[in-house]
């Protein structure tokens, strides 16, 4: 068989064999899980479909990694995520402005994810790095190091991330950046049936990888329902800066989860409702993100949060917009301290 037919049928393949093992979750899991859980696979098809387009080119753009509609890996609403594919053996400088966000990093991703191995950062935060007086910074990119604004590639490098957090989107100016190959363009060779397969069974890989994951985390998580545990990091390509604490709920038409928590001294801080496959629910038109911005405190400084599917009446309300279970995710972003939110089911009072 050739290696461009061999490629593709690997590929088919994978996304079916994800689609079954999806579909076997039928009668185990709410029927929205099952049709989501679909949905994930094609979104997953797409993001990699994206990448590959991207990955061999010797022209880097950054473009958008989330968005309304395509999310992975546990995003967070109130962050940007811009990607952009490198190679090891290159040089790149990204310039660009800092803007008012209340966060910005570049982290440098190394390893295969696809083939089981866990990704590798490089990470450079906003307090890390120079800037101009007007806002503006040059970062560079390269094996080799370098004096100002620098993360060191590696042989096996390939996505450069940059993120932005946000506390209240709508006022803040976000930071704006590009990226370029440092020396003479040196333009692709044609693609290839042998490339193509290469590229092919990477996705493949990848698919198969981010479905396993996705139904194995709430498996394990099903032996402490309705309790936050501490997690390093979610998903394959999580940031160093943040600690994350996570719950896997589960709840009746009656009754709600009432969290409280006492936020750490940190950057930013925030906790958002997130659906089987580690995609967080729609916050456009439904409260499912709240931070230390848009949520209130109690007297004593501790916040009280209540997930729910119908409005108990509490100013922090969390919509699960449907979802009669899922995930509870908090973020601490830069903190030293890593507090672990207490979580109670109680029943609703009469609709």
């Amino acid at each position: 068989m050739s290696g461009d037919v061999r490629g593709w049928r690997e590929l088919l393949d994978a996304v079916g064999a994800a689609g079954d093992a999806v579909t076997s979750l039928a009668g185990d899991a709410p029927e929205i899980d099952v049709a989501e859980g679909l949905r994930f696979v094609l979104t997953v098809v797409g993001d990699q479909l994206d990448r590959a387009a991207l990955r061999d080119t010797s022209r880097p753009v950054f473009l958008p990694g989330i968005t309304p509609v395509r999310k992975l890996f546990f995003d967070n609403p109130d962050t940007d995520y811009d990607t952009a594919f490198v190679r090891g053996n290159c040089d790149y400088v990204v310039r660009g402005t800092r803007g008012s966000a209340t966060y910005l990093s570049f982290c440098l991703y190394s390893g295969n994810p696809g083939r089981g191995q866990a990704t590798r950062a490089a990470n450079l935060p906003d307090a890390d790095m120079k800037f101009e007086d007007d806002g503006s910074f040059e970062l560079r990119l390269s094996a080799d190091e370098q004096s100002g604004n620098w993360l060191r590639l590696e042989p096996d490098s390939h996505l450069l991330i940059a993120r932005q957090y946000y506390l209240v989107r709508e006022t803040a100016v976000p930071a704006t950046y590009r990226i370029e190959l440092a020396g003479d363009h040196v333009p692709d060779a044609p693609l290839t049936p042998e490339r193509f397969a290469s590229t092919a069974n990477a996705a493949a890989g990848f698919v198969k990888a981010a479905t396993d994951i996705a139904i194995q985390r709430v498996q394990a998580a099903k032996g402490q329902t309705n309790m936050f545990t501490y997690h390093a990091g979610h998903g394959v390509y999580g940031t160093p800066d943040a600690r994350y604490v996570a719950c896997w709920y589960e709840l009746a038409e009656d009754e709600a989860l009432v969290i409280t928590a006492q936020p750490p001294q940190c950057r930013y801080w925030g906790v958002h409702l997130a659906n089987r496959w580690g995609q967080s629910l729609d916050s456009r038109t439904r409260t499912t993100v709240l931070n230390s911005r848009t949520s209130a405190p109690a007297g004593d400084g501790s916040y009280r949060f209540v997930v729910a599917g119908r409005d108990p009446g509490d100013l922090n309300w969390l919509d699960t917009a449907g979802h009669p279970c899922g995930w509870v995710l908090f973020r601490w972003l830069l903190s030293e301290d890593v507090p672990m939110p207490d979580a109670t089911v109680v029943r609703l009072g009469n609709p």
